[in-house]
């Protein structure tokens, strides 16, 4: 057999390896700024990125699971944001080696080894990931929320900052105290190209509940507690699907916005319990609203569902940013995890935020 033919068999054997087979798998050594971001290897994001949305799950040894967003830089893919917190929950360190196996339905396997004993890390067997606790809940209906946020988060590529959140309890005001740090990027992200030299395509992240069906009835009593409990300096939500299932942004009312908000962008900073999600405020045609990779971050670790109804009680603002306590009002008090669909390409780059 000619060497053409050995090559013929090898390009068919490795499409039916990426088009076929149900797992596939690659492994990283941690190294550099590993705790920052990840790579995706560039033959693995080349033959999955038409598979792959802008938010992937990573299920550690014990079950439980990070949303982890996953951006583009040119033609490369990266774990970003929800990485650096796998990383600190599982007390990984440089040269330790992971494999990640793709099983579909955006979600990730990990298994973790030691790099010094090259044996696999005991304790990741054993974490206990409480990003969702029992949550308190308030809140009220609003307006339908307009896209223009998008476009102005898109915009802002140019000035994106990421934020780096430690919270704890402080045991003088039970509130969260925050640790922020911002990184700038000076220039915006590129949209990636496919392996031919065209644009790539890019699936904005779209969920399907798996929640029974709701009454009527269901729903009128989560607004009618929400709206009892909604006291104090505070605005009140109840979820739609822009919100929580696809495009992931949601107006502040107006009247409350105009009283409390200063007429620009501003940092968002959201607590629930003893946990805290920073997110960005865009400010444009006397609107404001909650939009980007923060709130909809927020909104997955939370499991918001459609008419689910939230109270934002203002905790303490200034010229630049705001703080608030949410507390959630679930329809339906088992909380069960949506499914992640894929939706129709997207024209935007994977995070403008």
């Amino acid at each position: 057999m000619g060497d053409s033919d050995c090559g013929g068999c090898k390009k068919r054997e490795e499409n039916i390896y990426w088009s076929h087979f149900q797992t596939v798998q690659f492994f990283q050594i941690l190294c550099g700024h590993y705790d920052l971001q990840l790579a995706i290897p560039q033959k693995f994001a080349d033959n999955l990125r038409e598979k792959l949305a802008d938010s992937v799950s990573l299920k550690g040894p014990s079950g439980a699971i990070w949303n982890v967003d996953l951006e583009a830089e040119g033609d490369k893919l990266y774990l970003k944001y929800g990485w650096k917190e796998f990383v600190e929950e599982h007390s990984l360190r440089e040269n330790d080696v992971l494999v990640f196996k793709y099983n579909g339905n955006l979600q990730f396997d990990v298994t973790m080894f030691d790099g010094l004993t090259l044996c696999e890390k005991e304790a990741s067997y054993f974490i206990r990931h409480c990003e969702h606790r029992e949550l308190t809940i308030r809140a009220i209906p609003i307006s339908a929320t307009p896209n223009s946020y998008h476009e102005t988060a898109a915009n802002e590529s140019s000035s994106h900052e990421e934020f780096e959140v430690t919270a704890r309890k402080n045991p003088g005001n039970g509130f969260a105290s925050i640790n922020q740090s911002t990184q700038a990027y000076g220039r915006p992200r590129k949209r990636p190209k496919s392996r031919n030299g065209g644009p790539s395509h890019v699936y904005p992240l779209q969920l399907k509940s798996n929640r029974r069906p709701v009454t009527e009835d269901e729903k009128g009593k989560a607004i009618q507690a929400a709206s009892a409990a909604a006291v104090g300096d505070s605005f009140t939500v109840v979820m739609q699907e822009c919100h929580v299932y696809k495009g992931f942004f949601l107006t502040i009312p107006a009247e409350w916005a105009r009283s409390h908000l200063p007429q620009k962008n501003i940092n968002v900073s959201l607590h629930v319990n003893e946990k805290t999600w920073l997110a960005k405020c865009y400010y444009k045609t006397s609107s404001h609203g909650l939009a980007g990779s923060g709130w909809k971050n927020f909104a997955l670790d939370n499991f918001l569902e459609k008419d689910d109804a939230c109270v934002f009680s203002l905790v303490s603002q200034s010229d630049s940013a705001v703080v608030f306590n949410v507390s959630i009002f679930r329809v339906v008090e088992e909380v069960v995890a949506p499914n992640r669909v894929i939706g129709t390409p997207s024209r935007k780059s994977l995070h403008p935020i």
